[in-house]
């Protein structure tokens, strides 16, 4: 475009005086120049208007609309995250040092300070910052490690691993060993041991029973001396077992059959939600008084469950199948997706109808995995590595994000080593990390920060791309 064009579509103020020459300058700037080469003088005044508007709404409007659209209850900054999901992320393909084929079924947890990321073929935990992900130090575990969770306060973290018989937790401490504490279950089930942690408990979903860990505090705890498979193990008191629920005495579960479970938090850490597989129970749960109620259960009959998720107004669970299910928290009543010509279907993939992928009875697919953002569940993709943004209220696909497709990731069924075995949201980044045979990164930038981070993890990667070829 020429000069004379750009001059000629430059648009007139809009609006009133105050703040005109703010414009005038954004108008001349560089960015100007590139807003102008593709957007009218009639689209100017209009983004003139909105962002008038938007800067005028006060905080407890923000709250009325971030709610309305997004389900969230954190007005502007709650919008500023749902719209991201929206927009085209900064990806990084086997982000920081991980080598591809390093890891068996890698597994990772997170809160807001550091990464965990385990493998059933390392002895090692990996911690990692959650800004950089850069390496802080690694910790050794003397079990098989299928499953990872955080428990404590940021800075006091304890890290938890688990296997199908046994649990190993450990805190760092610098000055001194660090303080482990390793105990066995009775589990029949092949399956590892569930966990969840958060700042004051541990919560493991174990043969159709619940257990309420409480951490121990330093001043109160006690060492100890255990034995079991034929070793002496010697430990710190870091949990005190503090309640032990049979599930099948409100949920109808058979706690004599080998169960499987699956196991998250909801939002604010004040409920749980357990899947076994055909049923799906939510928990209240008290912490200050150690307590837990069953507050809905929702029968499965159909297909087995894999994964779960809780919502402020919606329970979601992944089948066998790598279809997503939703149901309305209060109601119970299952979130229909429509379809063209009036058609509704009630499980939710991100393929055309009749290119579902056909699983064998008998083959082993990683459960979806899900992260629930108000009303926005971010899910894994039905064929594997790639991000889907679904709005739960009404089932829609908003975005689907296949950048990792893009830079030669294979989907499904043409390599399954490519699926995904597991997610975890990164607060710090606003990304996702999925696990798999690579490890990559969507970071949905909100601020300067965060995308001055996600821009320095994709530059690094692209600079060890490029030092390897």
């Amino acid at each position: 475009m020429s000069s004379d064009s750009r001059a000629a579509k430059r648009p007139r103020q809009c609006g009133s005086n105050s703040g005109g020459g703010a414009l005038l300058s954004l108008y001349q700037s560089d960015l100007g120049e590139k807003i102008l080469s593709f957007a009218s003088g009639v689209d100017l005044c209009t983004l003139d208007a909105l962002n008038k508007q938007f800067k005028s709404l006060t905080n407890e409007q923000w709250k009325v609309v971030t709610k309305d659209r997004f389900g969230m209850n954190n007005g502007k900054e709650g919008w500023k995250v749902g719209t991201s999901f929206l927009r085209p992320p900064v990806f990084v393909h086997n982000v920081a040092d991980y080598g591809e084929g390093d890891y068996a079924n890698p597994k990772v947890a997170a809160n807001e300070s550091v990464v965990a990321d385990i493998s059933e073929s390392e002895d090692g935990m990996e911690i990692r910052d959650a800004s950089s992900l850069e390496s802080i130090y690694t910790i050794y575990s003397p079990i098989l490690n299928s499953e990872v969770s955080i428990c404590g306060r940021v800075g006091s973290e304890i890290f938890v691993t688990s296997n199908n018989k046994q649990i190993y937790a450990q805190q760092v401490q610098h000055l001194k060993g660090n303080a482990v504490q390793r105990w066995s279950y009775n589990n029949t089930n092949l399956d590892s041991l569930k966990t969840i942690g958060c700042e004051t408990h541990l919560i493991v979903a174990t043969n159709g029973h619940i257990k309420v860990y409480e951490i121990t505090p330093v001043e109160t705890r006690r060492d100890i001396t255990l034995q079991s498979y034929h070793y002496i193990h010697n430990n710190t008191e870091l949990f005190i077992l503090r309640k032990d629920i049979r599930v099948n005495e409100g949920a109808g579960i058979n706690d004599d059959l080998d169960i499987e479970e699956c196991i998250a938090w909801g939002p604010d850490y004040t409920h749980f939600i357990v899947g076994y597989p055909h049923k799906i129970c939510v928990w209240k749960f008290d912490a200050d008084n150690n307590e837990i109620t069953l507050t809905k259960t929702i029968d499965v009959p159909n297909w087995e469950v894999t994964n779960v998720a809780l919502a402020e107004d919606y329970i979601v669970a992944s089948s066998e199948r790598k279809m997503v299910y939703i149901w309305n928290r209060n109601t119970g009543e299952k979130v229909l997706r429509q379809l063209f010509r009036g058609v509704e279907v009630d499980a939710l993939y991100d393929v055309s109808p009749g290119n579902e992928l056909n699983f064998a009875d008998d083959q082993f697919v990683w459960p979806i995995s899900l992260s629930c953002h108000g009303r926005i569940l971010v899910s894994t993709s039905h064929i594997g590595c790639a991000l889907c943004v679904w709005d739960m209220k009404t089932g829609e696909l908003l975005k689907r994000h296949n950048e990792a497709e893009g830079e030669g990731v294979d989907m499904l069924p043409v390599n399954a080593d490519s699926d995904v075995t597991d997610m975890v949201y990164l607060n710090r980044l606003n990304a996702f990390l999925c696990m798999g045979e690579y490890q990559n990164l969507w970071s949905f930038p909100i601020n300067q920060t965060q995308r001055d981070a996600a821009t320095n993890l994709r530059f690094g990667r692209d600079s060890e791309s490029e030092s390897e070829s």
